[in-house]
């Protein structure tokens, strides 16, 4: 489980974490699992990791990520895509991943535009009812 800690407004080094500082026109960001100092960060399923705390598990017990945080390979690179919708669906999971990327120093680039990024179907977008242990029968 990720834990919450205090982070500083000095150790803020991505402006794309900071509302203010966003451009409104960027629906995501990527999170690279390459440390500031150029090293690979470890574990290396820290992505996976990451992305569980909002995934859920289907009827064949595959593991169904969220879209609004998901993991993938970018050109070789360990990442996870996070939309900034996180921030108003669900704040304190935003701000848990805000702080691991800051807690870690981890590289953060811009994602795709939201002309760009429309709703694929690929990733279903996961409500706190279909999270529950009483709506998916365990």
């Amino acid at each position: 489980m990720l834990q919450s800690v205090p982070v500083t407004k000095d150790l803020r080094e991505s402006k794309l974490l900071d509302k203010k500082d966003r451009s409104p026109d960027l629906a995501e960001f990527v999170i690279q699992g390459i440390t500031k100092d150029g090293t690979s960060f470890r574990p290396s399923n820290w992505g996976e990791r990451l992305s569980d705390m909002l995934s859920t598990t289907g009827h064949d017990g595959r593991i169904l990520y969220s879209s609004y945080l998901r993991p993938m390979v970018i050109q070789g690179i360990p990442s996870v895509v996070v939309r900034f919708s996180l921030e108003t669906a669900d704040p304190h999971a935003f701000e848990l991943v805000r702080q691991f990327v800051v807690t870690n120093q981890l590289t953060v680039r811009a994602g795709r535009r939201r002309a760009d990024a429309g709703a694929t179907g690929m990733f279903p977008t996961l409500s706190m009812e279909r999270r529950s242990p009483k709506n998916n029968g365990w």
